[in-house]
């Protein structure tokens, strides 16, 4: 069975970020990838897009509650969609296979999930925009639950 890195990512703008060097240590140790997209449990992320809801829930026009949700959940897939395209075509112009999954529930939870459908994996690798966000992830308690190594990404800082 071919050994796999599982990078963890949260379902944005950036989510590649991390990326190149996940694809390089891939080809040096002859592995594949497994990607696992992870987003917020509340699907609207806007202000304004809640507050749109409430108002339409709240006149009883839960049709357009619906859309908004629908419409926000549709331009996500879209974005994931897309990403995951350019991170495959990545892969395969250095013959690195890719598998990829996405998420919406807490990043510890969503990483125990994957590793007990997948044995093979055998490092975790997290994206800046997940091991940078100290609200949406307690390294601490996921080092108590999750037995598999953990490598935390670090964005460069740009110099001035």
């Amino acid at each position: 069975m071919k050994e796999k890195l599982l990078f963890v990512t949260k379902g944005s703008e950036n989510c590649d970020e991390g990326f190149s060097y996940v694809l390089e240590l891939a080809k040096s140790l002859n592995a594949g990838i497994e990607l696992l997209l992870i987003y917020g449990k509340g699907v609207m992320d806007k202000y304004e897009d809640i507050m749109a809801a409430v108002a339409f829930a709240e006149a009883g026009d839960h049709e357009t509650v619906k859309e908004l949700m629908n419409s926000q959940q549709a331009t996500l897939k879209d974005a994931a969609e897309k990403k995951i395209k350019e991170l495959a075509e990545k892969c395969r112009e250095t013959s690195i296979e890719l598998g990829y999954q996405t998420a919406s529930e807490e990043p510890i939870n969503a990483i125990k999930d994957f590793l007990k459908s997948r044995p093979n994996i055998n490092m975790v690798l997290l994206s800046p925009n997940i091991s940078g966000d100290r609200k949406l992830l307690d390294i601490r308690k996921m080092l108590k639950s999750i037995t598999k190594p953990i490598v935390t990404i670090m964005a460069a800082k740009a110099r001035t």
